[in-house]
C-alpha cells in the first residue's frame, strides 16, 4: 500500500502548476512581484480571460501571457492593488469576486478570485478591505459596509431598517390625519374629535407649564406655533421642533422614544441642555442650520447618547430643516431615524465574513488559534477584548484525538489574547489539576456543555473582576459582561474557547446574542473542517485503520450535510421573514400553510393557527372574485399566473384623491404550481407586491393630463379670440387709411396749387381718422389686458397710492365715453350716495389708475351690453364706508381668494382713517341667467360662447378687475338678471389724507388723455393727478418760442410720421438713423465744449428710441451724461425714451442709464408736447 502511495505520488509529481491551473474553474493569474511597475499578469488561465472579457476589456491573449493592450481605469486600480498588497490576508472586490494574493517564493504572486454572495452586477469596483485594526468610528463604519452582501437578511430585524418617506409640509399649514386625511385641529376646542384622538402624549403637551418657558402659555401662542405642534404630534416618524432662538424643545411620541429616560424631562427645555452629549460639533452644525436657513441632512451618524443611564452608540439618519416664524425668527424641525441596528448589523456581518476568511486560510490546524486571534483583532467593538484557551493535548496527540477525550481534559493553555495588558497577572497561562478552570470561570462543566454562548457576568462571580481592573487600567471603557463560546469540533468534542467581553456601549440584546451564535457556529464549522482535514491526513499514514476512519468521516458528513440542510432551510424562511413582499405558499385544497409577515400586513389576513379553506379570499375585493376563480383555476391546472388584484383593505394615499378607485389596495400576484414527480399540483407558491401607489400615481398623472389639455384648450380659445379681436380693428384702420389716401390722391391730381375740398370729404376724412384712433385704442386695451395678466402671473402687479379727489377722478375719466354715448344715444349718469357726503370724503390715498382701470372696464362692458337694447340707460353710484362693506344695493361681493396678496396695507399708504371707497356700474343690458353668471371672472370665460362673436372682447377684463379690486383690499360683485340688466360693484380700501403741498387744480380734462394715465402709456413715476392736469398747469408758462426735438430712431415709416406731427406743431425737427449719428449731430452743435461754428439749438431735446442698430438708445445716453461729466458737453441734454418696451423693469432700466423721461408706444402728440415742455422748464 505504502509503494503504490509513492508511486502515485512520483506521478503526481510530474503534473506542473500551469496544467492544474489551466483546469481551475476559478479565475487565477500570476504576477512577479519583483516589477513594482504596473504590468499585465504574466499568466491568467481560460476563467480570468473571460471574466476581464465580460468587464469590457476585451484584449488578445497568447499562450502564456498578455498582448499589450491599454487597460481600463478600473482594470488598472486592480493591478495596482495586486502589486500594492503587502500580506496574503490582504482581499479586494473586482468583477463580482472577492480576490487573494498568495506569494511563492517570495516573488510569484498567484492571485485567485472567489465569486461573491450577490454575484457579478455587471460593473467593476475595486473595494480593498483593510486589516488595520485602529481606525475611528466613522471610518470603520465605511470601511465594514464595503463587505455588505445578502447575508444582512440574517441580521437585520422583522420589520424594514430604511425610514419611509413621508411628504412634509412646515408651511404652517394644518397637519393630516392618518386616517382620513381630515385636518387635526388639536388646539380647537370646537373640533368633535379632538378629545377622540387624544393621546397621552399629546396630553402632556397640552398641559405642560409652556408659561415657565420662552414659548409662553399656549393661550398666547401664534396660530403658525399651534399649526406646527398640530404638524408635529400628527407626524408619525419621530421628529422635534426647536423654536426661536432658545430652541425650546416640543417633540411627538414617537421621539420620546429616542429621547428614552430624558422624557418627559426634556419637554420645553432648550436643545443643547438635554442632548448636551452631542458636543461642541454638533451644536456648531446646528448653528450652521439656523444661520445658513438651508436644510441638510446626515446618514447613518455616529452618536453615543446618554438615554437610558449609560453611553449608549447610536447610529441616526436625521435631516434638519429651518423655516422662518411669523416675527421674523427661525425654528428648526428635526426628523430622526434610528438606524443603529442597520449601522451594527452591516459591521457584525462584515466581522463574520473576515472571520471566515482568516480561519478558512489555516493551512495546518494548529494554524487555526492563531489567524482566529487575528480576525478578533480588527474589531474593536464587539471584541473589547478576547481570551482564547485550547485544550490542552499532548505533543503527540492530534486535534481529533485530542477532541475525543475532551469531556474529560483539565489542561487548557492559553493560545493568546486581543487587547489585553501584557502585564495582566489575573489571566493565568495554564488551567490544570493544581490551578482548575473552575477558579477562573464559575460553573465551567456547565457552560462548556452548553451548544450556544453563555453569558458571564461580575454580579454572580463567573467573570474575574481582576481581570476587569486590568482592562481598565488603561483606560479602557469595558462593561461587566463577557461571553463564554466554547469552540467544538462536531457533537460535543470541544477543542478550546473564547472569553469575549461585550460592547460597553450597547446592550446585550437579541440582536447581539444572534451574532454571538453565529459566530460561535462558524468557529464549530471551521473547526471541523480543520478537524477532518487533519483527520484525512491520519487515515493516510495509518492504512490499517483506513476502513473504520472512512465510515467515521461519512458519519460526520452525512451529520454536516444535515446541519446544513437544517440551516438552510433556517436561512430559507429567515429570507422570506425579511422579504419586502408577501410570500405564500397554499395546498390545493386552498388552505393557507405558510405566510411571512410581510404577507399578512399587506392582506390583512387574520392570524389563525388552523386557517379554514379558501379563508384569504374574504380579503379580496369582491369585484375581483371572478377574476380570482379564473386565475386559481389555472393554478390548479398546473399554470404559472400573474395578474393585479384589489384587496378589502384599504389604501391611504399621500394626497388626498377624489377617485373610488384609491379605496382598495392593488397588488400583483405572482403564483406558480408547484408539482410532484407525476406532474399532480401539490400546492401553491407565490408572492404578492403592493402596486397602489403606482395606481396612485397613473391616477395622478392621468388627471395633471387632463388639467394640462383643458388648459391648453382654454389658451388656445383665448389665442383665438385676442387674435379675432386685434385683427378687426386692423381691418378697419386700413380700410379707413386708404380712404384717406384715396381720397387725398385724387384731389392732389389737380393742376391747381389751390385744392378745393368739400365739407362732406373733410367730415369723411375725420370720420376716418376718429375710426383709426378708436381701433388703435381698442388693439391698446387688449394688449394692456394681457400685460396686467402677465403681471398678475408673474405676482409683479404693483399698487401705487398718491394723494387724489377721487369724485373728480371719476368724474373726469367718465368723459372718455361721451362720444361714444352720444354716437349710441345712451344716457349715463353719475349719482353720489349720501354716505359720500355724510362722510366728508374729499382727499383719498388710493392708487387712480388701478381704480380706474377696474371702473373703465366695468363701464366699457355696460356701454357694449347695452346697445343693442330698446332701453339704453346706465348709472353709476359712488359711496363710502368706514366698515368693511359686505354687500352694496343687494349685490354680494364674491368671497376673496385666500392666496391673493392685499397690497393695501403697506407704510406708503400712510396713517390716515381707512375708508372704503364703493363704485357701482348698473346698465340695462340683455342681463345674465345663472350659468353665465358662475362663468364671469373667471380667466378667458365670457358669458357665453356667443358673446365673444357678438359683442368681442378677450374674456379677462372682469377676471383682471377681481384681481385689481382684491390687490386693494377690496372686493367685487354682481346682481344680475336676463332680460332686466346688470348691476357690478366694487369697493377698494383707502386712507384719508391731508391735500398735497402743491395741488394742481383738476380743470377739463381731455377724456382720452385720462385713459391713458389710467393705462400708464406715459411713465413719469407716481402721479397725484393725470398727466393732463399737469399740462393745464404748464398753460401759463408754455413755451413760446420754436422747440428743437432731435429724432433718433432706426425705423424710417416711424421717423417720417413723428417728423410731420412734431413740425405740423411747431417744432423744428432733426432725425438721426441710431445713437452714433445722434453723437455726431452733437458734437457739430453748440453743446460741444470745442465746436467753433456749431449750430445754435434753443429750446433742445432729444426724443430716442432704445433698439437700433450700430449704437443703441441706452449705450448712446449713456455716452451722453459720461460726455457731460466730463465738460465735453456743456448743459444738460434733455432725453426722453421713445419705445415699445412697457413693462416697469425696462422703464427703470431706460431711467438708470440716464433718461430723463419715458414714453411708450403707442401715444399721440398732444400727450407728448407737455411731457417735453415739462423736461425744458426744469433748469
Amino acid at each position: 500500500m505504502s509503494r503504490e502511495r509513492d508511486a502515485s505520488l512520483e506521478d503526481f509529481q510530474l503534473v506542473g502548476i500551469k496544467e492544474l491551473l489551466d483546469g481551475d474553474k476559478r479565475p487565477v493569474c500570476i504576477i512577479d512581484r519583483k516589477k513594482e511597475l504596473l504590468q499585465e499578469p504574466i499568466y491568467a488561465n481560460a476563467s480570468f480571460l473571460r471574466l476581464r472579457a465580460s468587464t469590457g476589456n476585451a484584449f488578445n491573449s497568447k499562450t502564456n501571457g498578455f498582448h499589450e493592450q491599454l487597460p481600463n481605469d478600473q482594470y488598472t486600480e486592480f493591478l495596482r492593488w495586486i502589486i500594492g498588497s503587502k500580506t496574503d490576508d490582504d482581499v479586494a472586490s473586482y468583477g463580482g469576486h472577492r480576490w487573494t494574493v498568495q506569494t511563492l517564493r517570495e516573488r510569484w504572486g498567484v492571485v485567485s478570485g472567489y465569486p461573491t454572495l450577490e454575484g457579478s452586477s455587471g460593473t467593476t469596483e475595486i473595494r480593498p478591505a483593510p486589516v488595520e485594526a485602529q481606525t475611528t468610528v466613522v471610518d470603520k463604519t465605511r470601511e465594514l459596509s464595503t463587505l455588505a452582501n445578502p447575508l444582512t437578511n440574517i441580521l437585520a430585524p422583522n420589520e424594514s431598517l430604511q425610514p419611509r418617506s413621508l411628504d412634509v409640509n412646515l408651511g404652517g399649514g394644518q397637519g393630516q390625519s392618518e386616517e382620513h386625511g381630515k385636518p387635526l385641529e388639536l388646539f380647537d376646542p370646537n373640533f368633535s374629535n379632538a378629545q377622540a384622538r387624544m393621546t397621552a402624549h399629546k396630553k402632556l403637551v397640552l398641559e405642560f407649564d409652556w408659561a415657565s418657558t420662552d414659548l409662553g402659555p399656549i393661550s398666547s401662542w401664534s396660530l403658525e406655533l399651534q399649526r406646527s405642534c398640530d404638524f408635529l404630534l400628527s407626524d408619525p416618524r419621530p421628529a422635534a421642533l426647536y423654536w426661536a432662538e432658545s430652541r425650546a424643545m416640543m417633540y411627538n411620541e414617537a421621539y420620546s422614544h429616542i429621547a428614552g429616560k430624558k422624557h418627559p424631562h426634556m419637554m420645553g427645555q432648550p436643545f443643547n441642555v438635554f442632548w448636551s452629549e452631542l458636543g461642541e460639533e454638533f451644536f456648531k452644525y446646528m448653528d450652521d442650520v439656523y444661520t445658513n436657513g438651508v436644510a441638510v441632512t446626515q446618514e447613518a451618524s455616529l452618536y453615543y447618547l446618554n438615554r437610558n443611564g449609560y453611553k449608549e452608540e447610536t447610529y441616526f439618519s436625521l435631516s434638519l430643516i429651518p423655516f422662518a416664524t411669523g416675527d421674523g425668527r427661525v425654528a428648526c424641525y428635526n426628523s430622526a431615524y434610528d438606524v443603529t441596528r442597520q449601522v451594527i448589523a452591516d459591521r457584525r456581518i462584515t466581522f463574520l465574513l473576515r472571520l471566515s476568511q482568516f480561519i478558512a486560510s489555516s493551512k495546518e490546524p494548529k494554524d487555526f488559534w492563531s489567524q482566529l486571534l487575528k480576525a478578533l483583532e480588527c474589531n474593536t467593538f464587539e471584541i473589547p477584548f478576547a481570551l482564547l484557551y485550547s485544550a490542552g493535548c499532548e505533543s503527540n496527540e492530534t486535534l481529533s484525538e485530542c477532541s475525543e477525550q475532551s469531556s474529560n481534559i483539565e489542561l487548557w493553555s492559553l493560545e493568546g489574547t486581543v487587547r489585553v495588558p501584557s502585564n495582566s497577572s489575573n489571566v493565568p497561562v495554564r488551567f490544570d489539576s493544581e490551578c482548575p478552570v473552575e477558579n477562573f470561570i464559575k460553573h465551567f462543566p456547565k457552560h462548556l456543555k452548553s451548544s450556544d454562548p453563555t453569558l458571564l457576568q461580575v454580579s454572580d462571580g463567573t467573570l474575574s473582576t481582576g481581570l476587569l481592573e486590568d482592562l481598565r487600567s488603561n483606560g479602557a471603557e469595558i462593561c461587566d459582561f463577557a461571553i463564554f463560546c466554547p469552540i467544538r469540533s462536531t457533537g460535543e468534542n470541544v477543542l478550546g474557547f473564547l472569553i469575549v467581553g461585550l460592547d460597553s456601549h450597547r446592550p446585550y440584546d437579541a440582536d447581539y446574542q444572534l451574532f454571538t451564535q453565529l459566530m460561535t457556529r462558524q468557529l464549530t464549522n471551521s473547526m471541523a473542517t480543520a478537524v477532518l482535514f487533519e483527520e484525512e491526513n491520519r487515515k493516510a499514514r495509518a492504512a490499517a485503520e483506513l476502513a473504520t476512519l472512512d465510515r467515521n468521516r461519512l458519519t460526520k458528513q452525512l451529520a454536516a450535510t444535515t446541519q446544513e440542510a437544517v440551516a438552510a432551510d433556517h436561512r430559507f424562511r429567515r429570507m422570506a421573514d425579511l422579504a419586502p413582499v408577501g410570500m405564500f405558499h397554499i395546498d390545493p385544497q386552498g388552505i393557507l400553510l405558510y405566510a411571512n409577515e410581510e404577507y399578512f400586513v399587506m392582506t390583512q389576513h387574520p392570524r389563525d393557527p388552523k386557517p379554514q379553506a379558501m379563508s384569504w379570499y374574504n380579503v379580496i375585493a369582491e369585484i375581483d372574485h371572478p377574476r380570482m376563480d379564473i386565475e386559481w383555476a389555472k393554478l390548479l391546472g398546473g399554470e404559472p399566473v400573474s395578474f393585479e388584484l384589489r384587496l378589502k383593505s384599504q389604501f391611504v394615499p399621500p394626497e388626498p384623491a377624489n377617485d373610488d378607485t384609491f379605496l382598495h389596495t392593488w397588488i400583483i400576484a405572482a403564483a406558480y404550481p408547484d408539482k410532484d414527480e407525476s406532474g399532480n399540483v401539490v400546492g401553491i407558491l407565490g408572492c404578492l407586491t403592493d402596486i397602489s401607489r403606482q395606481k396612485w400615481a397613473e391616477g395622478i398623472q392621468a388627471r395633471k393630463r387632463l388639467e394640462a389639455l383643458e388648459l391648453k384648450r382654454q389658451q388656445e380659445s383665448f389665442i383665438d379670440m385676442t387674435s379675432h379681436e386685434m385683427r378687426n380693428p386692423l381691418s378697419a384702420i386700413i380700410q379707413s387709411a386708404d380712404s384717406i389716401s384715396n381720397s387725398l390722391s385724387a384731389l392732389i391730381k389737380s393742376p391747381n396749387s389751390m385744392i378745393e375740398i368739400s365739407r362732406e370729404t373733410l367730415e369723411n376724412h375725420i370720420d376716418a381718422a376718429q375710426t383709426i384712433v378708436h381701433c388703435g385704442q381698442h388693439q391698446k386695451r387688449i394688449i394692456d389686458d394681457i400685460l396686467i395678466l402677465s403681471k398678475i402671473n408673474s405676482h409683479l402687479i404693483s399698487v401705487t397710492p398718491v394723494e387724489v379727489q377721487p369724485l373728480l377722478v371719476i368724474k373726469n375719466a367718465l368723459k372718455m365715453f361721451e362720444g361714444e354715448l352720444q354716437s349710441n344715444d345712451m344716457e349715463l349718469k353719475l349719482e353720489v350716495e349720501e354716505s359720500f357726503s355724510e362722510l366728508s370724503i374729499n382727499w383719498l390715498k388710493l392708487d387712480p389708475s388701478r381704480l380706474l382701470q377696474v371702473l373703465i372696464n366695468l363701464t366699457t362692458n355696460a356701454i357694449k351690453f347695452t346697445i343693442p337694447e330698446a332701453e339704453r340707460n346706465i348709472t353709476i353710484r359712488v359711496g363710502a364706508s368706514q366698515t368693511l362693506p359686505t354687500s352694496s344695493n343687494g349685490v354680494e361681493f364674491l368671497a376673496r381668494e385666500p392666496s391673493r396678496k392685499d397690497l393695501s396695507s403697506g407704510s406708503d399708504w400712510g396713517s390716515g382713517e381707512i375708508v372704503y371707497l364703493k363704485v357701482q356700474v348698473q346698465d340695462t343690458g340683455r342681463g345674465l341667467n345663472e350659468h353665465e353668471r358662475k362663468l364671469l371672472f373667471q380667466r378667458f370665460s365670457q358669458a357665453s360662447p356667443r358673446t365673444h362673436v357678438q359683442y368681442g372682447g378677450s374674456g379677462l377684463g372682469l377676471f383682471i378687475s377681481r384681481e385689481l379690486t382684491e390687490l386693494q383690499g377690496g372686493q367685487i360683485g354682481l346682481l344680475s338678471e336676463a332680460g332686466v340688466g346688470s348691476t357690478f360693484a366694487f369697493y377698494v380700501r383707502a386712507r384719508r389724507c391731508s391735500p398735497p403741498q402743491c395741488v394742481i387744480p383738476l380743470v377739463e380734462i381731455d377724456p382720452q388723455a385720462q385713459l391713458n394715465a389710467a393705462t400708464s402709456s406715459v411713465s413719469t413715476g407716481p402721479q397725484a393727478e393725470p398727466p393732463r392736469a399737469q399740462r393745464s398747469q404748464a398753460k401759463p408758462d408754455k413755451v413760446t418760442v420754436v422747440r428743437h426735438v432731435l429724432i433718433v430712431e432706426d425705423n424710417l415709416v416711424n421717423q417720417k410720421v413723428l417728423s410731420k406731427q412734431l413740425r405740423t406743431a411747431g417744432c423744428t425737427v432733426y432725425v438721426a438713423n441710431h445713437g452714433q449719428e445722434a453723437l455726431d449731430f452733437l458734437q457739430a452743435s453748440e453743446y460741444w465744449k470745442d465746436s467753433t461754428e456749431g449750430k445754435v439749438l434753443p429750446n433742445f431735446i432729444c426724443l430716442m428710441d432704445l433698439e437700433m442698430p450700430v449704437m443703441g438708445g441706452l449705450a448712446c445716453v449713456r455716452r451722453i451724461r459720461e460726455l457731460q461729466n466730463e465738460g465735453t458737453i456743456i448743459g444738460h441734454i434733455p432725453v426722453i425714451a421713445v419705445t415699445a418696451n412697457a413693462r416697469s423693469e425696462q422703464i427703470a432700466v431706460a431711467r438708470e442709464a440716464g433718461m430723463d423721461s419715458v414714453v411708450t408706444k403707442p401715444f399721440r402728440i398732444p400727450e407728448l408736447i407737455p411731457e417735453m415742455d415739462k423736461l425744458l422748464r426744469q433748469p
